[in-house]
Formats: C-alpha cells, sequence, structure tokens
C-alpha cells in the first residue's frame, strides 16, 4: 500500500525569538534567506493541522521534513518529538500516539551561518505529514 502524503504548506506563524520582531505568516518550504533575509539566528515556526481522517490501525503517521537546514527542536501538542542536527538535511518523527483532534507543530530553528541565495538553510522543503501502512504482525 503506497504511502499517503499532506503536505503542511500553510499558512505557517514565524518569528525571530533573537529580535522583537511580531510573526509573520508564510507558505512552505521557505528558505531561512526568503523569510529572514541573510542574517543568521534562532525563529520558532508554528503550525495548526487537524488529525488526518479515516487512520486504521495499521497506519503510522509521521512529520517529514524534505528540507531544513539549521539546528533545532520540534514539538507537537507541547511535547517534545527531537532534534535537528546542523548535519541533516531531512528529518522525520513519528506522531501517531501524540495526534490529538487538533495539533500544533513547533520547530525552534537556530541558524549560525551566513544565507545568501542557493542556501538551504531553514525549512527549505516541504513539510508533511506522512500515512505509513504498517503491516499487521500474526
Amino acid at each position: 500500500m503506497p504511502t499517503h502524503r499532506i503536505q503542511l504548506k500553510g499558512p505557517w506563524d514565524v518569528q525571530r525569538l533573537d529580535q522583537n520582531e511580531p510573526p509573520v505568516r508564510v507558505f512552505m518550504p521557505a528558505a531561512w534567506g526568503e523569510v529572514f533575509g541573510g542574517s543568521p539566528g534562532r525563529a520558532q515556526f508554528r503550525r495548526k493541522f487537524n488529525q488526518p481522517t479515516n487512520l486504521e490501525a495499521h497506519e503510522r503517521v509521521w512529520i517529514v521534513f524534505d528540507g531544513v537546514g539549521g539546528e533545532g527542536l520540534v514539538r507537537i501538542n507541547g511535547q517534545e518529538l527531537g532534534t535537528i542536527t546542523a548535519e541533516s538535511t531531512t528529518a522525520e518523527f513519528e506522531i501517531t500516539q501524540q495526534l490529538a483532534l487538533h495539533n500544533e507543530l513547533l520547530v525552534d530553528l537556530t541558524v549560525v551561518a551566513e544565507s545568501g541565495p542557493g542556501t538551504d538553510l531553514g525549512l527549505w522543503g516541504a513539510v508533511v505529514l506522512e500515512i505509513r501502512f504498517e503491516p499487521l504482525v500474526p
């Protein structure tokens, strides 16, 4: 059975945590330089979404970052899922057990390098929910 993907394009609320700036609304993917210019720093990316419907017992839900640059912490509904390392360009976390009817995904991301055109920093790739089939074990 194929994997079903739901893109979390947006809107996302994004706020610099190292500067006194109000949040801005963006649609993903959005590289760091597109949102904040080239200056490094720390920001929080926030996206609300509803639980996928008609999930079956053998299906698992994952949050997948197809392109990410920087270091960060990923949380859903206040629960820590894991970290993104500076060496990573992708990340994924299973969220099946943490899902609620209404969900809030938070990504606190720190970029320490200057970014320019073509620099893969921030959430520069798609962010998706993947519903994966897991065969039932007899």
